[in-house]
């Protein structure tokens, strides 16, 4: 197992709102990563996979805005069907 604090905080969107990535545990190659994120809005902390959040862009930390417009590796990932924060936006 593997837990780790972030020093810095990282942005990110999740279904619960904007948040900011507080604490990830790595229990190993069988499960997912655990990340604990910290709901802005209202100060809720959520334990979320990967899948559930995604990192908000950073021009300083080199995180671009591409992804969101279906220049990601995973292009899939940008469809509408499978994309579930794409409801989210309006």
């Amino acid at each position: 197992m593997i837990a780790l604090e972030f020093r810095d905080a990282v942005e990110v969107t999740t279904p619960k709102g904007d948040g900011y990535i507080w604490y990830m545990i790595d229990y190993g190659p069988h499960s997912d990563t655990l990340y604990t994120i910290v709901i802005k809005q209202t100060g809720e902390c959520w334990q979320m996979t990967h899948k559930d959040f995604r990192v908000k862009s950073n021009v300083s930390l080199g995180i671009r805005d591409n992804y969101r417009n279906g220049n990601s590796p995973d292009k899939k990932i940008n469809q509408p069907e499978n994309d579930p924060f794409q409801k989210n936006q309006n």
